[in-house]
């Protein structure tokens, strides 16, 4: 009776779950003199949510990196903890696309983002966690996993709310957001150990707590701004809206993951190759920002830079400056250059960052070229981050838009998956093992085959 009980309740429980996390049916169409005021004041209101919501993620997605400088761990179990993450993540990517493709995006996005924060308020509230590899990585696993609820519902969005010819320009300006998030990670958590005491366990505590709450409280905000679809309020398609077109693909309300997979994954080696690419490209993205804090402050001695551990941190939000800039650059440079293609771009990008990676490992250490490192790390910020926005966004070109947040979350999957690994726990051994230089001939290496991978990608049906 009682295993039967526990079995009902269970089924009663996902039912429920079910029904919440269910997309809103379709209302009946607005009058037609409220739909262009309704259509402008709704786009503004959705692309504020996915916007302020990504930047939250990144509050607390990497603060183990930002605190790699405090933190009295070897890099390989800095490595293993940040692996952890990312592999968690990787998976939950394409697992939360597929689920949010069937999903109410208004509730896939805030929830992530209010457990994750709480994920991290627990690491710095339950002793002992930041002082144990076990513990430490057991609970990354767990925020990885929330934190594939992120993006898939705001690739969702995107598509459903701009259409093809606008959406690079709105893409470019959400993918923003992850960068704001990354530089503003190191300030709120350098403000944070103002609550903390002396010792560098307090403060890395207090510096996974003060953050976790920030993302909870937003969050909520995040619930009452965020909408579905257009159809959800009574709009029509934004096809419709913007050129009088009807809507040609017949979109499934609730699209099954066989046939996502059957039907529009398998088989679609545009969208393999543009996989392959990205988990070459997180390779560089996380070799860098990732190792930033721990490259700078390691001693002269053993190939780092011989900076403070505080100056080291700034190496990690410069970095994700120069991507704000970078991702609006590769935007403008694949719409007036290249025609809107992705790939092309992707390689003026990446020959760029193979110079810059050279000149960031020959630059001599000391506190003097702090100013120069930091400038390195700007330009490097720049030149990575616009392959990573068309990373998610190319993806989505490739496949109906019924399955954009599947293709984006596949994409992710191979990024994080193989790419973070490689970056994180990979590099940490190399690091410990084999010293910086070995590093840097795996990143120089790694941004080769990203520009070979992006070419084999390229669809010229997609430029305009």
């Amino acid at each position: 009776l009682n295993i039967t009980t526990i079995h009902f309740s269970t089924e009663l429980t996902i039912m429920n779950l079910s029904k919440l996390m269910a997309p809103p049916p379709p209302k009946p169409l607005l009058p037609k003199e409220q739909i262009d005021k309704v259509y402008k004041a709704s786009r503004y209101r959705v692309f504020s949510s996915i916007f302020i919501g990504y930047m939250g993620y990144y509050l607390v997605r990497n603060s183990t990196s930002v605190l790699s400088g405090i933190l009295d761990m070897s890099a390989t179990e800095i490595g293993i903890i940040s692996c952890a993450g990312f592999l968690a993540y990787g998976i939950s990517k394409f697992v939360s696309g597929l689920i949010s493709d069937r999903s109410n995006s208004k509730i896939f996005l805030s929830l992530g983002l209010f457990l994750s924060g709480l994920v991290n308020l627990l690491i710095g509230a339950i002793p002992g966690i930041v002082t144990s590899v076990m513990l430490f990585t057991i609970m990354y696993l767990i925020n990885g996993w929330i934190q594939g609820m992120g993006y898939p519902p705001g690739a969702r969005t995107l598509v459903f709310w701009y259409d093809r010819k606008e959406r690079i320009s709105w893409a470019t300006a959400w993918n923003l957001s992850h960068n704001f998030g990354g530089a503003l990670a190191p300030i709120l958590i350098g403000l944070s150990f103002a609550f903390a005491g002396d010792s560098a366990v307090e403060q890395a505590q207090m510096g996974f707590i003060i953050p976790g709450i920030v993302c909870m409280a937003m969050s909520v905000l995040i619930y009452f701004l965020q909408l579905d679809t257009p159809a959800s309020v009574g709009l029509p398609s934004v096809e419709e809206w913007r050129s009088g077109e009807k809507t040609k693909e017949v979109i499934s309300e609730h699209p099954s993951v066989k046939s996502i997979i059957s039907e529009h994954i398998v088989g679609n080696t545009k969208l393999l190759y543009c996989c392959i690419h990205g988990a070459f490209i997180y390779i560089l993205r996380y070799g860098i920002v990732a190792w930033a804090p721990k490259f700078l402050s390691a001693p002269v001695e053993i190939g780092g830079k011989g900076l403070s551990k505080l100056s080291s941190m700034g190496g990690f939000s410069v970095f994700e400056i120069g991507g704000i800039a970078g991702m609006m650059l590769a935007g403008l440079i694949s719409v007036k250059i290249f025609k809107n293609s992705k790939p092309l771009t992707n390689v003026l990008f990446l020959l760029v960052t193979i110079i810059l990676l050279w000149a960031y490992w020959m630059i001599p250490a000391g506190a003097e070229y702090q100013s120069l490192d930091y400038f390195i790390l700007i330009c490097l910020g720049l030149s990575i981050y616009g392959p990573v926005m068309f990373i998610g966004l190319y993806s989505m070109e490739l496949v109906p838009k019924h399955v954009a947040g599947a293709a984006s979350g596949l994409t992710g999957t191979f990024s994080y998956l193989f790419g973070s690994i490689v970056a994180t726990l990979g590099m940490g051994v190399i690091v410990d093992n084999y010293g910086w230089d070995a590093t840097f001939m795996l990143l120089i290496g790694s941004a080769v085959m990203a520009i070979v991978t992006t070419v084999l990608s390229r669809d010229k049906s997609l430029e305009l």
